[in-house]
């Protein structure tokens, strides 16, 4: 046989490359874990507060709830399409309880 038949170079497959370099490591999900738990320390330390209660506990929730889709359903890593996909209905479902807000809060 030929030295050429031997020689040939493995073929390496970019995308499998590409998203096990993209994706972190242990150490980031148990900062993102701790950093919730303090949060939802805080969240119980807010409801003491008398005023600004609700305001506060939504900006919670809401970081909170882009901390888990960001790094534990990984849409920080992945298409953007994946992304839209979430933000265009949550976006449109919270224009539509926005515009309804006056119709639940009439006095009849």
């Amino acid at each position: 046989m030929t030295d050429h038949a031997h020689s040939v170079a493995p073929v390496h497959d970019s995308v499998t490359e590409v998203h096990a370099h993209e994706h972190p490591g242990e150490g980031t999900y148990f900062t993102v874990f701790i950093v919730l738990g303090l949060m939802t320390m805080l969240e119980l330390m807010v409801t003491y507060i008398p005023i600004f209660k609700v305001p506060l506990l939504l900006a919670l929730a809401a970081t909170k709830a882009w901390l888990v889709v960001q790094f534990y359903m990984h849409l920080r890593y992945d298409s953007k399409i994946f992304t839209w996909a979430l933000l265009l209905p949550f976006g449109m479902a919270l224009i539509v309880a926005i515009a309804i807000q006056g119709l639940a809060t009439q006095v009849r």
